[in-house]
């Protein structure tokens, strides 16, 4: 492979784990048809800056110009149609339309790049002083067995062990991971590489840059 392919080959690479995150956080396919499934991101006016970021993590797949949300705060854009998104969308959606997390997540989900835009979509600090330090990821659109997928592989792509814990929020259950305390460093290794400017208010206290 020359060397300019290697380059296209680990761009269109990096753009796949940046689809899958959007797909496991707020991100959403549109249906297939004839030239594919396009994926819709979209973020608050603040996080402006992220919203750049991933465009350009995302243009090996085509994407449109970056638009505002009428009568909201918020921005978004959208890829161009793509077969492999449509694999996507037929993987997390089937026929039904209802997003899940697929048995072949284990085989999707091993990209350090994933989990970090994970995170810093979903993620959050439960950080109190002298008492613990804890990074959580809302997963409020699956189901439990899902969330226990995703936390089984997190433990067995990533070395990371994780509880799957519920609150109930108006009535409504929702379940959200929380990274045990003996595998908190090594979440925060893995991710602190790859964590945006705007976002490293989520890593430990240890590793954030003054603001």
């Amino acid at each position: 492979m020359e060397q300019g392919d290697e380059i296209v080959h680990y761009a269109v690479e990096m753009s796949k784990h940046v689809a899958l995150d959007s797909i496991l956080g707020d991100g959403y396919l549109t249906p297939v048809n004839r030239k594919g499934s396009r994926l819709w991101i979209k973020y608050d006016d603040k996080s402006f800056e992220y919203l750049q970021w991933m465009r350009e993590l995302l243009k090996p797949f085509g994407v449109g110009e970056i638009k505002k949300k009428k009568g909201y705060h918020q921005h978004y854009f959208l890829t161009e149609g793509s077969r492999c998104l449509a694999e996507l969308y037929s993987l997390f959606y089937g026929k039904r339309g209802v997003k899940r997390v697929p048995e072949k997540i284990f085989e999707l989900f091993h990209s350090p790049l994933t989990l970090a835009v994970w995170y810093m979509d979903d993620g959050n600090l439960d950080w109190r002083r002298k008492y613990h330090n804890t990074p959580t990821i809302a997963t409020y659109c699956f189901t439990q067995g899902d969330c226990i997928r995703l936390a089984d592989v997190l433990l067995k792509n990533f070395g990371i062990f994780t509880r799957v814990h519920q609150s109930t929020m108006r009535g409504k259950v929702y379940f959200r991971l929380y990274i045990e305390a003996k595998s908190t460093e090594r979440f925060f290794e893995i991710v602190s590489p790859y964590i945006h400017p705007s976002f490293t208010y989520k890593l430990s206290v240890s590793r954030q840059q003054p603001r």
